[in-house]
């Protein structure tokens, strides 16, 4: 985590003095002629993704919201369009001449086609949603795909949000897993409350909600994601508009899709004077990994800053090193406030209270959790502390 410490502003001086060490003890080798693939093949379905797709699906949950390609790029009413398990990407050009990847509304594009009415009598206010997967003995309140004049719960909370643009709440799990995994973005506004439906998947009856871009259901025997499942609605759509979804050859000079192929080179080892003692840090993979000149003396998964708290990236220098340290940050009575005691073997690299520190709280080591800081095992952090001298360079990139 990044911590708010003022006392150690004082150590500007020696911070900027040990920064520009490193940078001329460890000099760019190499990396600037880096550069990931533009287009890949994904072996599952065999197709291939390229550009902007490419970056979309894997900045947008990939095969897990999106599903793997089912078809290569084919134009659709004069769009360029690709159709995944679970979506459809489009093109579509924008103000400044360029193109926007979008996602398709196949939500609302099959319920046009099977007839279904969006725009009918606005439902009571007062007719309150029966909550199928509470309720299983019910049957629902309303036409659930009729809009509500108003939330028939009250203020949104919790367990329940009204949306006044399509006259829908979403409840509980749905709620939850909407919000979790892209909310309107990835799924754009309820159009139907919950509702029991025949699955496409196994045939049985669950509880589902229909939205602009997706369709849910909730698997109550399942544990993951909320017990909520997404419907191919890409797969289903590629189908009923007679596309192409046959594997193609991949290419001569296309590389079969890894997430490791988009991870930037870590800086040489031979950059290092031997003997040299060097931390590297690999955000993209969470990784650190300790260095004396091209020698691996420690390595393992670490847990860095998460989103809107990203760790700095650069050439640093380690500062300064405490056994353990009370670590405190934001504004008290807000959610982001937190406070930390005895946070053990701490070791200072970068102002503004970056630091590569014990986690004794966080067992997801691997993944972005932290306000800044780089965590790792507390056994792994005191060895760390013990091995690394003041001044010890620390290289941390993506």
């Amino acid at each position: 985590m990044a911590w708010q410490r003022t006392r150690r502003m004082g150590l500007v001086g020696v911070l900027a003095t040990l920064l520009l060490a490193a940078m001329a003890l460890f000099p760019a080798t190499g990396s600037a002629a880096w550069a990931p693939p533009n287009e890949v093949y994904v072996t599952q379905t065999g197709h291939t993704l390229q550009g902007g797709f490419l970056s979309f699906w894997r900045d947008n949950g990939a095969a897990t919201f999106l599903g793997d390609p089912i078809s290569e790029r084919i134009t659709e009413n004069g769009v360029t369009v690709q159709y995944f398990e679970k979506a459809r990407l489009e093109l579509h050009p924008n103000q400044s001449g360029d193109d926007d990847v979008v996602l398709g509304r196949l939500g609302a594009e099959m319920l046009a086609a099977e007839g279904v009415d969006l725009t009918g009598d606005v439902a009571a206010a007062s007719a309150t949603p029966q909550l199928l997967h509470y309720q299983d003995d019910l049957q629902p309140a309303l036409n659930t795909f009729a809009p509500l004049a108003m939330s028939p719960f009250g203020a949104d909370n919790t367990d329940h949000r009204f949306f006044s643009a399509t006259g829908h709440t979403l409840n509980f799990a749905f709620k939850l897993a909407w919000e979790h995994d892209g909310a309107i973005d990835q799924f754009g506004y309820p159009l139907s409350e919950e509702r029991q439906e025949l699955s496409p998947l196994d045939g049985k009856v669950y509880t589902t909600q229909w939205f602009e871009r997706a369709r849910l259901e909730y698997h109550p025997e399942t544990a993951n994601n909320y017990s909520v499942v997404i419907t191919p609605l890409g797969a289903m759509t590629a189908k009923a508009h007679g596309v192409d979804t046959a594997a193609v050859a991949q290419g001569a000079n296309v590389p079969s899709y890894a997430e490791a192929l988009f991870t930037p080179p870590a800086p040489t080892p031979q950059a290092a004077p031997s003997g040299v003692k060097w931390i590297d840090v690999n955000l993209s993979r969470q990784y650190l990994t300790a260095y004396q000149g091209n020698t691996v003396i420690w390595s393992g998964y670490i847990s860095s800053g998460r989103d809107g708290y990203e760790t700095p990236t650069g050439t640093f220098s380690i500062f300064e090193k405490l056994q353990t340290d009370d670590m405190t940050g934001g504004v008290k009575g807000t959610p982001e406030y937190y406070f930390q005691p005895a946070v053990p073997w701490v070791m200072y690299f970068a102002g503004g209270g970056y630091a590569i520190h014990g986690n004794y709280w966080n067992p997801n080591f691997g993944t972005e959790t932290s306000h800044g800081c780089v965590g790792v095992p507390v056994g792994s952090a005191e060895f760390l502390y013990n091995w690394a001298p003041l001044g010890t360079t620390v290289v941390i990139h993506y």
